[in-house]
Order: structure tokens, then sequence, then C-alpha cells
């Protein structure tokens, strides 16, 4: 199984695929196979396939949360939003410690517009986990897209905290010629701080296994635009 998880992180994807599903003409429960296999198919876009594989691997093993986080996040991606949020209810009710599945599920309530719910989650999340800093940094983001200014700075304090990022440091080696312009009405104050937008950029979805795919897909359509 090494080569196929060799061929995915080396991204050939159908020759992972092709050989996989060669492996399960003879090896039909192999659910280490029908893992990678998913996965691949997620990474092509395959999300429809990717379910239908999550589907027998959840048939096999019903109580495996990251089986329903997965497969939860091929339903997003295939815009069946009912379907991705049952997902990853499930994975929570089955890891109802884990801080992790809060803050998943969070991202997708936030994403779908349910900020009260996401912002529940995150809390819960920070709750489980003080010293989450990726779960701080988020719901910051969440506060400051809620307008909670204040809240949104503790928050994105906290996690630099927690990180031990010298926020001043930082933004020193910023070059802030090739900065993003942020457009406001000349009644407006700025509410998107360079302090606030380096929060929202620094370190997102750096730790946290299963995080990355997840989030630098729906960090790509979240981000903040002020105007």
């Amino acid at each position: 199984m090494k080569a196929f998880k060799k061929l995915i992180e080396n991204g050939s994807y159908q020759e992972a695929i092709d050989g996989l599903t060669e492996l399960l003409k003879s090896d039909l429960y192999n659910t280490e196979a029908l893992v990678w296999l998913a996965k691949a198919q997620y990474k092509l876009g395959q999300y429809n396939q990717a379910i239908d594989n999550y589907n027998s691997l959840i048939n096999l093993l019903p109580n495996i949360a990251d089986l329903y986080s997965d497969r939860g996040l091929c339903f997003h991606m295939a815009q069946d939003f009912q379907s991705a949020l049952n997902d990853f209810n499930k994975a929570v009710e089955l890891e109802p410690d884990n801080s992790y599945r809060y803050s998943s599920r969070a991202f997708v309530k936030d994403y779908y517009k349910d900020h009260q719910g996401a912002l529940n989650d995150y809390n819960k999340a920070i709750e489980l986990d003080p010293d989450d800093a990726i779960a701080y940094n988020n719901r910051g983001v969440l506060e400051e897209k809620l307008g909670y200014a204040s809240q949104a700075q503790d928050s994105f304090n906290r996690s630099n905290e927690i990180q031990g990022i010298d926020l001043d440091k930082e933004l020193a080696n910023i070059n802030t010629s090739a900065a993003p312009t942020i457009t406001l009405s000349k009644s407006e104050k700025p509410i998107l701080t360079w302090s606030r937008y380096w929060g929202i950029l620094k370190s997102i979805f750096s730790s946290k296994t299963g995080f990355n795919a997840f989030f630098k897909f729906l960090f790509k359509k979240n981000r903040v635009h002020t105007s």
C-alpha cells in the first residue's frame, strides 16, 4: 500500500486509482485500499465516486469519525450541504471530546452562513483545547466578519501568543508594496487593519490532521473583502 500512498503524495492520482481499482477486484473489502482510492478520487474532483467508496467503508467501519468527516468534505465539494452537515454532526457524535470535530463543523457552518452555529462550535473547540491556535485564529476571522472587532482582536492575539508570534516583528517583514488594496468609503473607519489581515493569513490551517485540504479550499472561497 505504500506504493499507492507515494503515488498520491506525488500527485499521480490517476495511476493510483487504476492500481487500487485493480487491487480491489480481487480484495473487495480491503479497507486501506478503499481509503486511498477515495482520497485519490477526491484529489481529481471525482467526488461522487469518492462518496461511493466512503459509503462502502462506513458500512464496514460504522464508528470511525474520520470517515464521516472525509465523506462530509466530499459532499460539501459536490454542493450537497445537508449531507455534508449530517456527516460532520456524526463525527462530533462519535468523538464529542475532540476539538477538531467542532472546528471542522464550524468552518462548514460558517461557509453556509450559519455564523452563530459556527461561533458556538469554535467556542466549544477552544473549551476542549485551549491551546488550539488555529481555532482561535479562525474564530477571530468569523468575529471580524460579524463585526465583533474587539473580540476578534482578542482571538487573534491569543492565537499569536500560543504560536509564539511577535506580530510587530512579523509585520515588519511584510512587503507592503505587494499588499492587496483595501478600498473603503471615506465615511467609514477601516475594519480590516494590517494586524487583523495578517492574523487571517499567518500559519492558517497548518496543523491538526485532516485540516489541510479542507481549509485550503474553503479559505479560498472565504477571503475577506472590504468595499
